[in-house]
């Protein structure tokens, strides 16, 4: 404690001193430029043309290398999904060793490895390089595709697929790409459950052959091992790989839009809206522009304290983080986009919120102490980047695939330290824009297009365009008008009746429904208990209790352990035998329109909370409860839980969903009802 003390007194003792020298009236001029051991890597080609690249660093007996092919993206049309399909296969099963068999060696050796048709990457210690390189090599050089894999490929692909059709943030991860590039474009394609279906075994094999190409490629090395040890291996595992190369085929153009707009996409089930704002970006790294483009995105977004997340996030608190990035093509061009993710309810705020830091940054000069800040993270980063000696192989082969000067890194300090206020400016305003910027929105359209539909910019109202969930064009959602009269204890009503009315549900006093799944090889149960005013989850996999859940109108507890007082609160409505009996006395319960669920129209009745609200959707038709979504708001966060009802079946005069259907960890798994008890075998112990 004492030496602390001493310590702080000495460090409170300087900084006084310091202030008292300094001029605040002026802006401190940079020091010297800090030396940097960058590394160099020893360089020669095989006679196929493949370009070695060795860095050597004996300090730790370990080696990585990275196969980079350096093929130009291509665009798979129809077979969407033929690359991914093909990088999954790879380096499973090879024409010499089972799929069994060639796991557990790399496991053996405690190494790891990956290849693809544009490459591969592996690690390992080197005492035993030779015998993971060889099985690299093997892997690489002769990969077995089977039908029996593919096929399972191919449907671990479409389940992802699927378990992303609702998913707003999957959605928008596709549409913006689609609509920038267009989906006639290799950065804008869009892989479907179609152009899965439409891969064959002979796709896979042509495609692997067509892309595993050395000439124009590149094999990064680093760690324990010379360059003449790297050339023995190359030579050993390497030499019956004939040369060849992949042609860079011509791109559709693409261009910004004439004027800003809204490009929206409807999501019914979404509680938040997935934004950004994009434009092209002609940005390369071989630019002189590029050092301080680096700088003034990181200034807009590209930071916790950027000006994006300082308004959005820290001022209006309209999302958990708000960022921006800013690309460099080489094929061609990029994007710039600023990204994140809103509360429904403020949309329309965020998107203008957006956009005006986006034009702040090319219209006013920065602060000289954020760009100071700025560039000392930069140069903070780059100095222990270089301590690595696997950067320095990564940097040469960036400096020969961007056509890059070769002292690019030598120079690197310098040239971010040189970045100006003017030149922030000078290259916001060249790169981002605000006034030809397309405006991506993924969210429900019942709940924020009336207001987006109003958003003005630079004087001017924005124009809507609509779109589908695979980017096309499309006509604006529609708004179905709920009958005249019609209210969410009418819905709970009708659906009350409809599992069996008044008199089955007065004769009831308690309830087990046991339900049934399969996922991941284990079978997982859930036993539900009901008494008027509690209820209790009991969740097995393999017979082993997994998670309890009890829930009562004072409290709730999970595995023994009491939730948060607003969390059981939030709760209590599902404590009894039937939630509805709970929500049709509630004054959190209210209903917010119709949506489609799996094609059909239903009611949606939400019930709000502070940490957990509650969406129900009971069909328009045959007044069933067909939908449940529980979306739990924590630090920001923002979650969401849903499952489907189907198949009902009557139990001694009420009806019970016979299957409950969710995705979890990207795979949807389907419970069935296995056993109903009513009336018996449940106990006020059963909710201690």
């Amino acid at each position: 404690m004492k030496k602390y003390i001493i310590f702080t007194l000495l460090a409170v003792f300087m900084g006084a001193t310091v202030t008292a020298q300094i001029d605040r009236t002026k802006i401190p001029e940079s020091g010297p430029m800090p030396e940097v051991n960058l590394g160099e890597a020893k360089e020669f080609k095989l006679k196929n043309g493949l370009t070695v690249l060795v860095v050597t660093d004996s300090k730790l007996p370990s080696l990585n290398w990275n196969l980079n092919l350096n093929n130009p993206p291509v665009y798979e049309g129809d077979k969407a999904g033929v690359q991914s399909l093909t990088s999954a296969l790879m380096g499973k099963e090879t024409q010499l060793t089972s799929k069994d068999d060639f796991s557990e060696k790399i496991d053996f050796l405690g190494a790891s490895m990956n290849v693809s048709p544009n490459g591969g990457f592996g690690f390992c210690l080197s005492k035993y390089t030779d015998q993971v390189f060889s099985l690299f090599a093997e892997a690489a050089l002769q990969p077995k595709f089977t039908q029996e894999e593919l096929d399972f490929e191919k449907e671990q692909l479409i389940e992802g697929i699927k378990s992303g059709e609702n998913s707003a943030a999957a959605i928008a991860g596709n549409v913006r790409s689609a609509l920038l590039y267009g989906k006639n474009h290799a950065a804008g394609e869009i892989i479907t459950e179609e152009t899965v279906n439409n891969v064959t075994l002979e796709d896979v094999n042509n495609f692997y052959k067509e892309r595993f190409k050395p000439s124009n490629g590149y094999i990064l090395f680093s760690g324990d091992i010379t360059e003449k040890q790297a050339k023995s291996l190359l030579k050993k595992y390497f030499r019956d790989w004939d040369k060849g190369s992949v042609e860079t085929p011509e791109y559709p153009s693409f261009e910004d839009v004439p004027t800003t707009e809204i490009n929206f996409v409807d999501v019914p089930n979404a509680v938040q809206t997935e934004l950004a704002v994009m434009s092209v970006s002609p940005l390369k790294m071989s630019d002189e522009d590029y050092h301080a483009a680096l700088v003034t995105n990181y200034i807009l977004g590209g930071a916790f304290g950027s000006y994006l997340n300082m308004n959005l996030r820290e001022d209006k608190g309209y999302t958990y983080g708000a960022r921006s990035s800013l690309g460099t093509g080489r094929y061609y061009n990029s994007s710039f986009r600023a990204t994140t993710k809103v509360r429904n309810e403020i949309t329309d705020s965020a998107v203008v919120e957006t956009l005006k830091e986006i034009k702040r940054i090319r219209t006013e000069p920065v602060d000289a102490e954020i760009l100071a800040n700025a560039k000392a993270k930069f140069l903070g980063s780059f100095i222990l980047e270089s301590e690595d000696k696997a950067v320095a192989a990564r940097r040469a082969l960036r400096i020969r695939t961007n056509n890059l000067p070769e002292d690019f890194y030598k120079n690197y300090i310098a040239n971010i330290d040189k970045v100006t206020i003017e030149d922030v400016q000078r290259v916001a305003d060249k790169y981002l824009a605000d006034d030809k910027a397309r405006i991506v929105l993924v969210g429900k359209a019942a709940d924020v297009l009336e207001n987006v539909e109003k958003i003005e910019w630079n004087g001017k109202k924005l124009p809507v365009k609509y779109f589908d969930k695979e980017a096309n064009p499309t006509d604006r959602p529609e708004t179905v008008v709920l009958p005249e009269g019609l209210t969410a204890e009418t819905v709970l009503n009708n659906y009350l009746t409809a599992i069996g009315g008044k008199e089955a549900i007065d004769k009831t006093t308690s309830l087990i429904l046991k339900y049934e799944a399969s996922a991941m090889g284990n079978t997982i149960v859930s036993e539900e208990k009901k008494l008027d005013g509690k209820a209790s989850q009991v969740l097995s996999m393999g017979g082993n209790p997994m998670m309890t859940v009890i829930m009562t109108k004072d409290k709730a507890t999970m595995n023994k352990n009491p939730l948060p007082e607003n969390m059981a609160t939030d709760m209590s409505v599902l404590a009894g035998l039937f939630p509805e009996l709970n929500m049709l006395s509630s004054d959190k319960v209210k209903l917010a329109g119709i949506e489609a669920v799996d094609g059909k129209d239903a009611y949606k009745v939400d019930v709000s909370g502070d940490v957990i609200s509650l969406s129900f959707y009971y069909d328009v038709e045959s007044g069933l409860k067909v939908k449940e979504v529980q979306t739990t708001n924590m630090q920001g966060r923002t979650q969401s839980q849903e499952t489907m009802l189907k198949d009902y079946q009557t139990y001694e005069g009420l009806k019970f969903p016979n299957v409950r259907a969710g995705s979890q960890m990207g795979q949807v798994i389907e419970f069935k009802l296995i056993e109903v008890k009513i009336n018996e075998g449940v106990s006020d112990q059963d909710f201690d």
